[in-house]
């Protein structure tokens, strides 16, 4: 197994030959544990790869243990050239944190095709089971599920069942017939939707019917489709890279979730020799761009991707060079197009790129993978709020002693539907919450731009505030002089909020 270079942060010396690894990630090598899990040629095939670590690590220095969570594998939402489980992506794994060795790993979707990634890094927890005292991992994930095991040895301290799922597939697809499925704690998001679940405020209700119907939608497992599939929960989740909290007085864990359906729809991608008569700026769009931003370049503001029709008139060239090479906020980068091809794009994007075939090559990262998404869609009604019924945003306390839940309450507040005589709706939430000793749970994240305080035992909301921008993060707290703060950065941008460049500290009386 050849590892990410995440290690370097923790100071770690890696081991003599780690390097030759590092831009190999996760995917096994001949000989390697896991290897029989992929196609033989898997490891060195380039239109197969990520099964990385993005989302950030655990390390318990007691037992010098590295927990590190990877991400799915590549192309996302169509493994026929991948066929297998596809070690060690979608895995948490453990790792002697001297050297790297492999002390366990769990899998927790095999075969991902639905972009389940691990969200978080996870969470080091302290388990009281039958008055023995269990130092344990918790992770969560995008699926809605909290998975619990043994910080030494990997067992799981809930029960875990393997479920079968559909395998109707694509043409091509070579789907794996079963899903690990924890049976406690039950789900912290919902797991499926029905008719009966639309949203009961929505004007065009029929509307949403007759897509529900058309799509897939029986399970969070339902195979990607050219007729189309329910995500849910969602791409974002369920659980999200803010995270959990741990509180080690009461061994609860706090978690926010997100309460948002997206419909995939899979179509055939265009053939080589038809993408080789487009000039090259536009041959690159058509590869890397029309997923969020469409074919017309015209976006889909409700699922926060802008339209890029005369993105000149608001960005200079410059600005649209860095964000091509570097990604910014939600947008990759794509550093690995040559810069001949990234000046073609620019120009393109501009309204600048001659019409003549240029015959510059524009590198195809998956080339075997025949079909593409439309784009990411978030589930809407005509207003643009989520096609389910509310909640759209929770926060849960579960008891990692018993696997049961403390509480859940209603997470963000729509004001312009309170005002309408509707209760508080929740909203999408993107950022974690940190808990004190002295009783209390801090969390933003929300849509609203809002900064609450909870009681950590109950779920009684005791304080919240305005920020001036959303605050998508997880605050911080810290002590200066004997007294506590809680901080947090308020940057705003998602969810169509308004941008915000600051940090706003409250001191705890």
């Amino acid at each position: 197994m050849r590892l990410t270079a995440g290690l370097y942060a923790l100071d770690i010396e890696p081991p003599k030959g780690f390097l030759d690894g590092l831009t190999v990630c996760t995917i096994p090598y001949p000989g390697e544990f896991g290897y029989d899990t992929w196609d033989k040629n898997n490891y060195k095939n380039e239109d197969v790869g990520a099964a990385n670590n993005w989302a950030g690590m655990a390390i318990d220095r007691q037992r010098e243990i590295l927990y590190v969570p990877t991400g799915s594998a590549g192309y996302d939402f169509y493994g026929g050239n991948r066929p297998g489980k596809n070690l060690f992506a979608n895995c948490l794994l453990a790792l002697n944190a001297n050297t790297g060795k492999r002390l366990w790993h769990f899998q927790f979707v095999h075969h991902d095709v639905w972009d389940r990634d691990l969200p978080s890094a996870p969470t080091l927890v302290t388990v009281n089971r039958g008055g023995k005292m269990i130092d344990a991992v918790a992770q969560i994930t995008k699926s809605g599920f909290v998975f619990v095991f043994d910080r030494t040895t990997g067992k799981s301290l809930f029960p875990i069942k393997e479920i079968p799922v559909p395998t109707n597939g694509v043409v091509g697809e070579k789907p794996w017939p079963t899903q690990p499925v924890p049976l406690k704690p039950a789900p912290f998001a919902r797991q499926s939707m029905t008719e009966k679940d639309l949203n009961p405020f929505a004007e065009n209700k029929p509307e949403l019917s007759i897509t529900l119907k058309a799509t897939r939608h029986r399970n969070q497992f339902e195979m990607p489709s050219k007729q189309g599939t329910l995500i849910f929960p969602g791409y974002d989740g369920g659980g999200e890279w803010g995270g959990a909290g741990y509180d080690p007085e009461t061994g609860l864990l706090y978690v926010n979730s997100n309460e948002m359906p997206w419909i995939m729809t899979l179509v055939d991608k265009p053939k080589a020799d038809k993408l080789a008569q487009l000039p090259t700026g536009e041959r690159a769009y058509a590869q890397y761009y029309t997923a969020c931003h469409g074919n017309h370049r015209k976006g889909n503001a409700k699922s926060g991707y802008p339209s890029l029709i005369d993105i000149g008139a608001r960005r200079d060239r410059p600005f649209l060079h860095s964000i091509v090479k570097g990604g910014r906020g939600m947008m990759p980068g794509f550093g690995y197009l040559t810069e001949p091809a990234r000046v073609a794009l620019v120009s393109f994007l501009l309204g600048e790129e001659k019409k003549e075939v240029s015959g510059e090559a524009v590198i195809d990262k998956f080339v075997r993978v025949p079909y593409k998404t439309t784009g990411y869609n978030k589930f809407l009604d005509k207003n643009g709020y989520p096609a389910i019924n509310p909640p759209w945003g929770q926060l849960s306390a579960i008891n990692l002693n018993t696997g049961e839940y403390a509480w859940k309450v209603t997470l963000g507040e729509l004001k312009e539907l309170t005002a309408r005589g509707i209760a508080p709706t929740g909203c999408e939430n993107y950022g974690g919450p940190v808990v004190t000793a002295g009783g209390v749970l801090f969390i933003a994240a929300t849509k609203d731009g809002m900064f609450r305080a909870f009681d950590k035992k109950t779920g009684k909301i005791l304080w919240e505030t305005k920020l001036p921008a959303a605050g998508f993060a997880t605050p911080s707290t810290y002590q200066v002089n004997g007294k506590q703060y809680v901080v947090i950065a308020c940057g705003g941008t998602k969810l169509g909020t308004p941008k915000g460049d600051s940090y706003v500290a409250f001191a705890l009386e």
